[in-house]
């Protein structure tokens, strides 16, 4: 008996010793609970934040990646209109080209008519060219007529005193060389004919009187020589 009081008496002294221990280490136990508390909600809001910021990152991930593939899209449909439009402007000009050629063709410029204003216009211009080249000829006829009509004066104008050149019943002349095949030639006549040609129209022949001193000077054909210009040397 006496037992289970002193030990009932111990437990009551135990308990209130723990709770004045308790209430002495209340403001240390208040603020380790607290800072447990505090690191506790610390744990769990960080826990929260890191899964709504991986959560929110991978919201962002697919957005950008999906935003990513329309601007893709966009760009390759861009570029393939772009394509598109170039090949349709082309063909579309290359039907335009055609379609013009053809009206011009059937409507504008025929295409006979057009071959035969050619064929025309090619005869009209081989016309005109030998007509050109029957002038160029005439006048080139012309002017060697020219040259030979001035060659011609002027060996007459050379010629006009020199018939003492020709040949006479006695002496032959230095154009008419007795040991020679062909006499030389002057405007396809032989050179003392020419000579000839020249003194008898350039020298008047008049009869004179068969008198003195002057039946003297009366040649054998009985006429005496006098040119038309000046007497001769």
């Amino acid at each position: 008996m006496f037992n289970k009081r002193k030990l009932l008496q111990n437990i009551v002294e135990l308990y209130y010793e723990q709770v004045e221990q308790m209430e002495n280490n209340y403001d240390i136990d208040n603020k380790q609970a607290t800072k447990i508390q505090s690191y506790y909600r610390m744990y769990v809001l960080h826990k929260s934040y890191k899964k709504n910021q991986n959560a929110t990152i991978t919201i962002q991930k697919y957005c950008r990646a999906y935003l990513a593939r329309q601007l893709v899209k966009q760009r390759l449909s861009e570029c393939k209109n772009k394509r598109n439009i170039i090949y349709l402007s082309h063909q579309a000009q290359t039907i335009q080209r055609y379609f013009r050629g053809y009206i011009y063709r059937k409507y504008v410029h025929d295409f006979y008519l057009r071959k035969k204003q050619l064929e025309q216009m090619n005869i009209k211009n081989q016309n005109f060219l030998q007509e050109l080249r029957q002038k160029a000829e005439q006048e080139r006829e012309e002017e060697k007529i020219r040259h030979e009509q001035a060659a011609k004066q002027e060996f007459m104008k050379l010629a006009t005193n020199l018939h003492h050149l020709t040949s006479t019943k006695s002496q032959p002349g230095i154009y008419k060389p007795p040991f020679a095949k062909d006499n030389p030639k002057a405007f396809d006549i032989e050179v003392e004919t020419q000579l000839k040609i020249a003194f008898q129209t350039n020298v008047q022949w008049k009869s004179q009187k068969r008198s003195g001193s002057a039946q003297r000077a009366v040649t054998s054909q009985g006429f005496r020589i006098r040119p038309q210009s000046q007497k001769l040397k």
